[in-house]
């Protein structure tokens, strides 16, 4: 092999490396851009039920309740797979929704 061989080995070895390294990148960026797409959506659905329900005349336990099931299901009809992990979160971030618009 000459000196030749060696620099054509090397540039199809960059190559290589840099068509995986677009893949791993761009696969990223996708689950990224999912994410932020689960949460605007999520914050939306929250907003918009938690005007909802606070028209009604329920304790605070079941607004809670009533909203994450619901933002769930708007978030699962619109194609997104919510784990325990978001349900717990979900739950979370309306609770403290919910106690801020009660206490003022």
């Amino acid at each position: 092999m000459d000196i030749h061989d060696y620099v054509e080995l090397t540039a199809l070895m960059l190559w290589f490396i840099s068509i995986i390294g677009i893949g791993i990148l761009g696969r990223v960026h996708f689950k990224s851009k999912r994410l932020e797409q689960f949460r605007i959506t999520a914050n939306d659905l929250m907003k918009n039920y938690v005007g909802l329900y606070n028209k009604e005349s329920l304790t605070d336990d079941k607004k809670i309740n009533r909203i994450t099931n619901a933002v769930v299901d708007g978030l699962e009809a619109r194609g997104f797979k919510v784990e325990d992990q978001d349900v717990k979160d979900i739950f979370a971030k309306v609770a403290k929704i919910i106690n801020e618009n009660s206490s003022k």
